[in-house]
């Protein structure tokens, strides 16, 4: 009960400051190879509108590439700079019929699979967008602040200086229905930068040390794994999480 407690608390402090960091979305769907290009030829038209040209963030379609019993194949993941650009890009679908032609094709070549709202907290790495391999750690927090100075000290230690790619750690704000509470979202380049990455890291002491710092704040839940397919919008991640 004490660990239910904490974590509702520690919800409620990240939804009430959501409004002022990134977010982002997780809108999975489930298609056939054969119904795949015919999205992301909507999602091109769409991005190509003259509303698709406002949106102000970045918009990532991703490939489900390892993810369990999860029945979605692919992706969407817009990530804006603030819940104000979120509100007010959302705010212009309504009604647009570029909107609606996209969804009219979502509607005839996919099933959805669910939406998840997160907050982006911190990132750490070599911030870029020319990563494409992304794999997302889920974990249920009961100590929030031991869990983010966890992933500080990993980051900043000597192996932590060799990291390739970025990490972000998220907090779940809406569409949560698992003990899910953060996901640690990390890019590579590739996936043999990953598996390399990997290899260094769990021969190390400060991995060690990370998890017997990072364990008892926290539950590790699982991994999955997901490859960009295209991206779209004028925002560059390191535009998004800056300052």
């Amino acid at each position: 009960m004490r660990r239910i407690a904490l974590t509702a608390t520690a919800l409620l402090c990240f939804s009430q400051v959501a409004t002022a960091v990134p977010n982002w979305s997780q809108i999975s769907f489930a298609t056939t190879s054969s119904n795949a290009p015919q999205i992301l030829a909507a999602a091109d038209a769409f991005m190509s509108s003259k509303v698709g040209k406002e949106f102000p963030g970045k918009l990532l379609l991703q490939a489900n590439t390892a993810d369990g019993a999860n029945p979605a194949t692919h992706t969407f993941v817009p990530i804006y700079k603030s819940m104000a650009d979120r509100d007010a890009f959302v705010e212009k679908l309504q009604g647009n019929p570029d909107w609606t032609a996209f969804q009219g094709v979502m509607e005839k070549t996919s099933q959805p699979a669910g939406t998840v709202l997160y907050s982006n907290l911190k990132s750490w790495g070599d911030i870029n967008d020319t990563d494409h391999t992304w794999m997302a750690h889920a974990f249920s927090v009961n100590d929030p602040a031991a869990f983010v100075a966890a992933l500080d000290a990993l980051l900043a230690s000597e192996t932590g200086k060799k990291f390739p790619g970025q990490v972000y750690l998220s907090a779940v704000v809406a569409g949560g229905v698992s003990p899910v509470t953060h996901v640690i979202s990390v890019g590579y380049a590739s996936a043999t930068e990953m598996a390399d990455w990997i290899a260094v890291r769990n021969a190390s002491a400060d991995w060690a040390a990370y998890q017997a710092a990072a364990n008892p704040a926290s539950d590790f839940l699982g991994s999955s794994m997901a490859q960009d397919l295209k991206t779209w919008g004028p925002a560059t991640l390191k535009d998004i999480v800056s300052p």
